[in-house]
């Protein structure tokens, strides 16, 4: 794994938090695509979007019509672009100093040019955002770059760190990026019934930040939630989290003595084993 992994760098929180706010925003019109061409979905399935470890881009799901395309993002670099079933790239444009209106401008006219629908689109999405000033005509604009590039190192060492997880495991789910709350994740099933209230799993991700920590994290919860007390996991260098939902967090403020990289990849990988071990054993 050591040879994939990217290292951390750990700039300034607060910049990361920006670059996370600015993305999450932006994704928005890349899962729109699958939302608008594709039939609907009671989860939400069509708008997902999962990680290209060789574009290193979060990409959209295929749209095929007279033409198959999808639409992907950079998190680093903070484009978006149209690429075709070949890879190839139709068109792309910066999110840096553009504002919502100039991407669906851009958007428009390139759907046009595919021969699909473009009064297909539409960026109403079925659950609420924070309140981020792009979604109100103020133009999109990470002030440093480095905080984009963490980002991305994020979501590429997470998924990477989940295949690996997972890989391991006798029934899972695909991994996807979900953009209502930007996590990436898959999920272990251990009984699967047919019905999500009472089929067993445990979700195994990693979020950017949101209204409980304000800082990246990876994550380990189950289904049905456990009734047990659950046994101490700060040798991990995480901790049981509880309040609206439980499960094993470990936060990314708790890696930054950390500088090598085959260090980041144990504590992650340590923190993951021991709480799913923990969890299955209930």
């Amino acid at each position: 794994m050591n040879q994939h992994w990217q290292r951390f760098a750990y700039p300034a929180l607060e910049d990361i938090r920006e670059a996370r706010d600015q993305s999450h925003q932006a994704i928005q019109n890349v899962s729109a695509v699958g939302r608008s061409f594709l039939p609907p979905s009671e989860q939400d399935e069509n708008a997902n979007l999962e990680w290209d470890n060789k574009l290193q881009r979060l990409v959209g799901r295929w749209v095929t019509g007279e033409h198959t395309f999808r639409s992907s993002i950079s998190i680093r670099d903070f484009m978006v672009y149209l690429v075709n079933e070949n890879f190839e790239t139709i068109s792309s444009i910066s999110m840096q100093g553009a504002k919502q209106t100039d991407i669906m401008v851009w958007l428009e006219k390139q759907i046009v040019d595919l021969g699909a629908d473009f009064s297909k689109i539409n960026l109403a999405y079925p659950y609420e955002l924070p309140a981020y000033p792009t979604a109100a005509g103020a133009a999109f604009g990470v002030s440093n770059p480095m905080a984009s590039e963490e980002l991305s190192r994020l979501y590429h060492n997470a998924d990477l760190m989940l295949r690996h997880i997972l890989s391991k495991e006798n029934k899972t789910t695909e991994i996807k990026c979900w953009p209502h709350h930007f996590d990436i994740a898959g999920s272990i099933i251990l009984l699967d019934t047919g019905d999500p209230e009472t089929s067993k799993q445990i979700g195994v991700g990693m979020s950017p930040g949101d209204e409980h920590y304000d800082e990246p994290y990876f994550y380990v919860s189950p289904w049905p939630y456990p009734v047990k007390e659950l046994p101490d996991i700060s040798a991990t260098q995480g901790h049981w989290h509880s309040n609206n939902w439980i499960g094993g967090v470990l936060r990314y403020s708790e890696l930054n003595q950390h500088d090598l990289i085959q260090d980041q990849i144990r504590v992650i990988k340590t923190f993951y084993s021991t709480t799913i071990d923990i969890l299955k054993n209930l």
